[in-house]
């Protein structure tokens, strides 16, 4: 559980120091390298994305590029995901709350300029937070912000309209701060592309097209001897096949694509190769909650009963990736908050029977070719949506696909390019798909990013907060309401307690298994990056704002 700060008088400061990054590299030998580090400081990447590059950096469009949240646009503090309780200054050096939790203050860091030359100020903070407030379409966070107000000290003052102590993480380390003199006379923040970014962050853009995207270091950056690289080279691939080839032969430098069977594919290959895969998420079902199949517990159960997740595990990932719990949470990193009544609470083997039976007692009829009809007498088919390429997902749903067969379900699977994939499960536009959820150090920001329906908008609106599915259920929002307002760790138990057996019941996502989160790096042309004993960042190129903390410190190998 990340560390809660209590109050302890009227005005509690938090300051916050910079801890010196000794951070891990590679180790081994071996002369292998490939060509993707170059002589001027070039690190090449991958995130595993399979759309084509286009110069959108606007951090509130839903198909910004990869590095635009973290290495161009900066928040104040880094909550570091891989660590909880590790936070850092990065536009602010310090916070304090107010006696209730209800105004949060800021004191910024001095000389910093945005890319374009002109100076960061407290003006840009307020402005920053004003716009959830005057535009509430961009407050895809749901943060209850009254105002903000610049003091005459250059510190920042938000206050809120109920406590936030909860919402720490969203106000402080995943708001971007953006300059008042450009996004003032931008009409349409929602659609505007941002194609030159005037940003506090350590790198600019270089150039855009399809297939490669290059940021460049910014020679003013503020903080001392940093970044530590010259360029960064993103590539996309049409598919996990083609980046593992370039993965596999030390063409990338920074990998975020699934490898199968890495150990012989990927680390045999090269003593300097390294794998870093340290638990940040679980990968999940997510059902559509309000329309369609779907919206009906006994599919969503009958679903999740059908599910061998062992052997799932087993034959995709050689058992890398352990199945997970019915309660929805974040294991072992959320423990601390997992009722002790439910510790035993785990999935089996498939269980077929027992789906029909689900189904049957649902009022689902089971037709003479073996598979179900709905209510309506149709056949009862659901369709899962994927991104197309990624190789692990196919096969894990053509697992799937047997196993909910054999207890009479239809499945079809449906791939798309990235950007349709996150268009689709933003507006809500699907049955069922598969993804990745977490990436948070901190079980209230999980659970409320995943279940809180009180901030997801209605389907066809664009949902960036997390509630995909449109799960919606009062006592949750209710419990979670409650969480936010306390810093009694006891009080918000007992809560967390009550939210896991309402999972349990109603089933709003069906979880599989603890994403394998392996990330790839080629010890032949960098060091410093994130380690599992050294996990200064979450290492995921394509996770933000961590992506930009390690952009930071990760250095070339010579």
């Amino acid at each position: 559980m990340r560390t809660r700060w209590r109050a302890a008088s009227a005005l509690v400061l938090v300051p916050v120091m910079v801890a010196a990054a000794a951070c891990g590299s590679g180790s081994g030998s071996g002369s292998k390298s490939g060509s993707g580090s170059g002589p001027h400081g070039l690190i090449t990447v991958t995130t595993g994305s399979t759309s084509p590059f286009v110069a959108n950096f606007n951090p509130f469009s839903p198909t910004v590029q990869p590095g635009a949240n973290g290495m161009i646009y900066e928040p104040l503090m880094f909550f570091n995901t891989a660590r909880a309780g590790d936070v850092q200054p990065w536009l602010a050096q310090s916070y304090s709350w107010n006696s209730d939790g209800t105004a949060i203050t800021f004191k910024l860091r001095s000389g910093v300029t945005w890319n374009d030359g002109k100076p960061f100020s407290a003006a840009d903070v307020a402005y920053t937070f004003n716009l959830d407030v005057q535009e509430p379409a961009l407050n895809t966070k749901g943060l209850p912000i009254k105002n903000a107000v610049a003091n005459a000290d250059g510190s920042v003052t938000v206050s809120f309209t109920k406590p936030a102590y909860q919402q720490l993480v969203y106000i402080a380390g995943k708001t971007l701060i953006l300059p008042q003199h450009i996004w003032s006379g931008v009409s349409d923040k929602k659609t505007f592309a941002d194609a030159k970014p005037v940003g506090t962050g350590a790198w600019t853009v270089g150039k855009v097209n399809s297939q490669v995207m290059e940021l460049t270091a910014n020679p003013h950056y503020y903080m001392p001897d940093m970044p530590k690289a010259k360029t960064i080279r993103f590539l996309t691939f049409t598919g996990n096949s083609t980046a593992d080839q370039a993965i596999e032969s030390g063409e990338i430098d920074w990998g975020g694509g699934f490898v199968p069977d890495i150990k012989k594919n990927f680390l045999s290959k090269n003593a300097k190769y390294a794998v870093e895969d340290i638990p940040l998420s679980v990968t999940y079902l997510v059902p559509n909650y309000k329309q369609g199949p779907t919206a009906d517990k006994a599919v969503r159960q009958a679903i999740s009963q059908a599910l061998d997740r062992e052997f799932i595990s087993q034959s995709v990932y050689n058992g890398y990736a352990p199945p997970t719990n019915p309660m929805d949470l974040l294991t072992p990193n959320f423990n601390s908050i997992l009722d002790p009544s439910l510790a035993d609470q785990k999935f089996g083997k498939a269980d077929p029977a027992g789906a029909k039976q689900t189904l049957q007692s649902a009022g689902y009829a089971l037709g003479s070719n073996g598979m179900f009809n709905d209510k309506s007498g149709k056949p009862l088919e659901i369709t899962v949506k994927q991104v197309t390429g990624w190789s692990d997902y196919t096969s894990v749903l053509q697992i799937a696909e047997q196993e909910l067969a054999a207890a009479g379900i239809k499945l079809n699977v449906q791939a798309e390019a990235y950007a349709s994939f996150i268009q689709d499960q933003n507006n809500g536009d699907f049955q069922l798909l598969i993804d990745n959820f977490g990436y948070t150090s901190d079980p209230y920001q999980y659970y409320n990013q995943l279940l809180n329906g009180s901030v997801a908008p209605p389907i066809g609106q664009v949902d960036q907060f997390g509630d995909y599915g449109r799960f919606d259920d009062p006592q949750v929002d209710s419990l979670l309401a409650d969480v936010s307002a306390t810093q009694d760790a006891n009080k918000q138990k007992q809560d967390y307690y009550r939210i896991e057996h309402l999972v349990l019941q109603d089933v709003p996502t069906i979880p599989l298994f603890a994403a394998q989160d392996e990330i790839e790096f080629n010890g032949n042309h960098v060091k410093d990056y994130p380690t599992t004993d050294n996990p200064y960042a979450a290492p995921p190129i394509w996770l933000q704002p961590d992506e930009g903390w390690v952009a930071l410190h990760i250095a070339p190998a010579s």
